[in-house]
């Protein structure tokens, strides 16, 4: 969760930029502007190498850095993009050969940071809010495990049987104190 709000900050000074091929397929990933952005051609024709870049961002910056891809119309929901889409292009050969149009394939991830801060910060969240919650019944004399009140029966909860350890102190370990008058 720190690497992800650690990045989220970074996303507003520097864009890194990182590129992969699996299976043919070309993936780009770049982290800019509170967003990671994964676009991917899915013809299965691409070939290269894993690449790291890094550039510091400009004032104002473009939130896709103006790189040429992206589809014209970004479907965006709640600050989310998950699309597929068609790229046309032009392959332009020379003089003496006529240009050929195609189309392409790719897919468009856009997860602004908050979301996984959010996801990553739910579990925990239960934990610190169950250890409070037990630490405050175990201080005020209820029972760790279901919160009945024990002062009435400290040694033995009536609600669910839970006893305490083996190092309880016992009324037969506790010395007396007479209650007989004083001479």
């Amino acid at each position: 969760m720190l690497g992800t709000a650690g990045m989220w900050i970074r996303s507003y000074y520097t864009r890194d930029l990182v590129s992969w091929v699996s299976e043919g397929n070309g993936h780009i990933m770049q982290s800019i502007v509170g967003r990671v952005h994964v676009m991917s051609s899915l013809d299965g024709n691409s070939s290269g190498r894993f690449t790291h870049r890094e550039d510091k961002l400009v004032p104002n910056a473009l939130w896709n850095g103006g790189m040429s891809g992206y589809p014209l119309k970004v479907n965006w929901k709640w600050g989310h993009v998950w699309q597929r889409y068609q790229r046309q292009e032009w392959d332009h050969f020379g003089a003496s050969i006529p240009a050929r149009m195609w189309i392409s394939n790719h897919r468009l991830i856009v997860i602004p940071y908050w979301s996984p801060v959010v996801l990553f910060s739910i579990l925990p969240a239960v934990w610190i809010w169950r250890f409070i919650r037990h630490e405050r019944r175990r201080g005020i004399g209820h029972c760790p495990k279901c919160g009945y009140d024990l002062r009435a029966t400290p040694e033995r909860c009536p609600e669910c049987g839970w006893a305490h350890g083996p190092n309880k102190v016992t009324s037969s370990a506790v010395p007396s104190i007479p209650s007989g008058p004083r001479e």
